[in-house]
């Protein structure tokens, strides 16, 4: 058994269910496939990872994903996405992994080196955070021992302070924690203009799309 599980929490892709924010400037079918390649660009980079892969998803109990191959697959389970997290991370445990690490779908070009440095500094600290730029975190995580309910409860979800209360959470739990750079999520327009300039040169599937339908110009 792998010590290291990297939890990839995400939704099913369904239209009108996914990004709807980025719904408000692009159409659904856009959307839609902006998201499916923001997974499959994920599902590269988890097999350059030092763990052993988990998807827990919100969606249909018999929900495949085509670019995780042989990848086991969890529901969510909760009330709202701190519970959700919460049990990703204890449901994962259950099966015996030592250290897990949960990221989102929101930030397709986070470098592997990030999520294996937050593996690395679980050797040494009880919780690891990633910072993204607009308030919140895109990585979390922890070891078996050291997994705590409280970090996720009462937290002003999708507002910019959800790092700064999860921070104070950690510290009220008792519990050491070690930060890692900070890195964007792609919530809206604007954040995906800013995708798309810092990796027009990378082959990803998200730029190979975007300039299938001429996304810069037509911004």
């Amino acid at each position: 058994m792998n010590e290291n599980a990297l939890i990839v929490f995400l939704k099913y892709p369904e239209h009108g269910k996914i990004k709807t924010r980025l719904a408000a400037d692009l159409e659904n079918d856009v959307v839609y496939e902006i998201y499916k390649c923001f997974l499959a660009d994920i599902a590269v980079t988890t097999r350059q990872v030092r763990a052993r892969t988990i998807l827990v998803h919100l969606g249909p109990e018999q929900a495949t994903f085509g670019d995780f191959p042989d990848v086991p697959c969890l529901r969510q389970r909760g009330d709202d996405i701190g519970e959700r997290m919460f049990f990703a991370l204890k449901d994962t445990f259950s099966r015996g992994f030592e250290r897990c690490v949960l990221i989102g779908s929101d930030s397709p070009d986070l470098p592997r080196d990030i999520i294996n440095a937050a593996f690395d500094l679980l050797d040494a600290t009880d919780v690891v955070l990633g910072p993204s730029t607009d308030g919140g975190y895109y990585l979390i995580g922890c070891n078996a021992k050291t997994i705590c309910r409280s970090i996720f409860a009462d937290i002003s979800w999708s507002t910019a302070n959800v790092f700064s209360e999860t921070q104070n959470r950690i510290k009220k739990a008792g519990l050491k924690a070690a930060l890692l750079d900070q890195w964007p999520d792609i919530d809206n327009i604007d954040d995906l203009k800013n995708f798309y300039m810092r990796n027009r040169d990378r082959r990803s599937k998200v730029v190979q799309y975007l300039d299938s339908i001429d996304f810069l110009h037509k911004m």
